[in-house]
């Protein structure tokens, strides 16, 4: 999604900013500081200003947190209570499902996968115009089902079609 905004204008209607944040290291120290790391002082400065308006916070890897499930109850409370400093923002959770059943949430997605027509069609879509492209990279697959069979995730097939694109 971030790339997205940055490279191809994603959402950029929506958001004036769009910041992702892994939350492995707000575990040991706060969102803010964190925050200032990833978009600097100044730019932290402004979205504390209008309370996040625009921005889009996506705190990453929820389900790679280590610790235990007390432990876990007084983090939600820090980064809900830091979260508010930008009240006006959209917060988006990444996590795999079993993480996130205790987070009360406005709404949930699940990404369940791509089937055959959605490999199909993102592969198309992510060669545009190259039809010689499209079928090498099919028969390339063709060639490795092991790799065709990590295709169904999603974020897989993403690094499986940019190495295809951008070997070196």
């Amino acid at each position: 999604i971030c790339v997205k905004w940055a490279e191809d204008g994603f959402l950029c209607e929506m958001f004036d900013a769009v910041i992702m944040i892994p939350l492995r290291l707000v575990q040991q120290r706060s969102l803010e500081d964190v925050m200032i790391e990833y978009v600097g002082k100044d730019s932290f400065e402004q979205l504390k200003k209008s309370g996040g308006a625009r921005c889009l916070m996506i705190l990453e890897g929820l389900d790679e947190m280590d610790f235990d499930r007390q432990k876990n109850d007084c983090f939600f409370v820090r980064i809900t209570k830091e979260c508010t400093m930008l009240e006006k923002s959209t917060i988006a959770i990444t996590s795999r499902p079993h993480s996130c059943e205790r987070i009360k949430a406005d709404r949930r997605v699940e990404v369940i996968g791509f089937g055959p027509d959605e490999i199909k069609e993102f592969v198309e879509k992510s060669f545009p115009d190259d039809e010689d492209a499209v079928s090498e990279f099919r028969h390339q697959l063709a060639e490795r089902p092991h790799l065709h069979g990590l295709c169904y995730v999603p974020m897989n097939l993403v690094m499986i079609v940019n190495i295809f694109k951008f070997p070196t």
